[in-house]
């Protein structure tokens, strides 16, 4: 499983401006979805990216966490998918 490091921060400003996006969110979605699952928490990639609110919800729970990689993913995986 990937960790939140320097490279990931880079990807990150790859999301932010859509270059490699297809990739970048690809494994932003991965590794969020491994993060929250080591948090007992499912999330269903499809809906993740087609229904804003479960997103929202989902990004929600995570910002929470004490976990910081979590908290980091989904700071990255927010700004990815364009929400507040």
């Amino acid at each position: 499983m990937q960790t939140l490091t320097g490279e990931r921060s880079h990807g990150a400003a790859a999301c932010a401006d859509g270059v490699g996006m297809p990739t970048v969110g690809l494994l932003l979605e991965v590794d969020f979805k491994w993060l929250m699952a080591g948090q007992g928490c499912w999330v269903d990639p499809t809906r993740l990216r087609a229904d804003p609110l479960y997103a929202a919800n989902c990004l929600r729970t995570a910002l929470c966490s004490p976990c910081e990689a979590l908290r980091g993913c989904a700071r990255f995986l927010q700004t990815a998918l364009g929400l507040p």
